[in-house]
């Protein structure tokens, strides 16, 4: 193939958009930081965890503590004869005159080493969002059929014999009740039995009864 040949392919190349003669150049030449926390999360793939934080430090892990944090000589003794599990603290307390004066933590790596593996033993599970229906918690009232046989009988009955009965009020511990009438009668009745235990004679008609709301006392107002 002669020169004019080559030529003329680039030339077609080019028309047809396979070759870009000219590349176009950014906008700014300066590095462009991606941020890859702001995209949202795929649905396919779990949101990831967010990593445990350490306990914040007290007075114990100071390099001057109190003497109270100090331990004895006791309770030093009993810290080592515990199993690593078992101890409060993986550490005891100690009291240095400066803070050029402490060591370095001797046991940084393997707490670092544990903490990371953690975070690549924690479980990734992703959480479905539920579409629950707020009708479907409401509980169903039962079949009146399942309620049958229905009561037809009355188990006890207050009654005023020579007039109407006007008001009533039951005391706060629900053991007595009091009936006032036209008559100007005020009755004071056991409720489990329904009898009638004293009756009090008030010139004109009773208008309100009311117990004392207190359960340490037993009185009751009348209203004439």
């Amino acid at each position: 193939m002669t020169d004019l040949g080559k030529i003329m392919k680039i030339v077609r190349a080019i028309r047809q958009g396979r070759i870009l003669p000219n590349k176009p150049k950014s906008t700014s030449s300066k590095f462009q930081p991606h941020a890859i926390w702001t995209e949202e999360t795929s649905s396919s793939h779990p949101p990831p965890l967010p990593a445990p934080k350490p306990p914040l430090p007290t007075n114990a892990e100071s390099y001057n503590p109190p003497e109270e944090y100090l331990p004895t000589e006791e309770e030093q003794k009993s810290w080592e004869e515990l199993d690593p599990e078992d101890r409060e603290r993986n550490f005891l307390p100690q009291k240095y005159p400066s803070l050029r004066l402490v060591p370095a933590y001797n046991r940084f790596i393997k707490e670092r080493f544990n903490r990371q593996l953690d975070l690549y033993l924690a479980p990734r599970v992703q959480r479905v969002k539920l579409n629950v229906d707020p009708e479907s918690l409401i509980p169903k009232l039962p079949s009146p059929n399942s309620l049958k046989p229905f009561p037809n009988y009355r188990s006890l009955q207050f009654r005023h014999v020579e007039s109407r009965a006007r008001c009533i009020s039951i005391s706060p511990d629900g053991s007595w009740v009091i009936s006032g009438d036209e008559d100007g009668v005020v009755s004071l009745w056991e409720f489990v039995v329904g009898r009638e235990v004293k009756r009090w004679k008030f010139n004109g008609k009773i208008g309100a009864l009311a117990w004392c709301p207190r359960t340490d006392v037993a009185y009751f107002a009348v209203g004439v």
